[in-house]
């Protein structure tokens, strides 16, 4: 059965995608959808740099910079989130489908199939939380569709409002697809699949708060 990779389809009919991907024998367009989301990721990121998204830091300096100075900043920051933008989708395809592919030992090319859909689930969430920005000046940090405004409610810890921003309703569908994509392609029990994959989603959820606390446009 040859597989192929269709974005939307696939997204609002998850069971049949299941079947799909469990039984195909070869798979065709991954690599045309690969550049296509590695290009609106890098879009996505870029233009929320030049909005400011996520960029508190220079709004904190803007009165200890000049207006050529703030510029400069803003567009080294700017292309500080081009190449982050660029890198996220990399490792959601690929690093993440290293992790899946070494511990539960399935079709690494299969994985990054799943991790397509994956991919194009936190690229729907951040382009959907560009007009909240735009009109409401809502940052990620705050976003409604996360815990981090619960957080910000219960800790004054910026770690941790960073950290539970991270875990929202799209994070929860991504983790849905991939348990139901990835159960049909392991040996494992379910549970263990399922496991495997929040486990797997905590570890970035942590390494992506601490970025986030340290302000790492300021590194790039």
């Amino acid at each position: 059965m040859v597989y192929y990779v269709h974005l939307l389809k696939g997204l609002l009919s998850p069971n049949t995608f299941s079947y799909q991907i469990m039984r195909a024998e070869a798979i065709r367009g991954l690599w045309k959808k690969v550049i296509l989301l590695t290009l609106l990721s890098t879009i996505l990121f870029t233009f929320s740099g030049y909005l400011g998204i996520g960029m508190d830091f220079l709004t904190k300096e803007i009165t200890d910079l000049s207006r050529q100075e703030f510029e400069m900043e803003k567009l080294f920051a700017t292309v500080g989130r081009l190449i982050w933008g660029m890198i996220f989708s990399m490792l959601v395809l690929f690093g993440f489908s290293v992790i899946l592919w070494a511990i539960l030992d399935m079709s690494y090319k299969k994985i990054v199939v799943v991790q397509l859909f994956v991919l194009c689930i936190l690229l729907l969430e951040k382009a959907v939380l560009l007009p909240f920005h735009i009109w409401l000046g809502i940052g990620p940090e705050a976003s409604p569709f996360s815990f981090g405004v619960i957080a910000a409610y219960l800790t004054s810890s910026s770690i941790l409002v960073y950290f539970f921003s991270q875990i929202s309703l799209f994070t929860v569908w991504a983790i849905f697809f991939q348990y139901k994509a990835l159960k049909g392609l392991s040996e494992r029990s379910p549970k263990t699949v399922l496991l495997v994959i929040i486990l797997a989603h905590l570890v970035i959820w942590l390494v992506s708060a601490l970025l986030s606390y340290l302000e790492i446009e300021k590194l790039i």
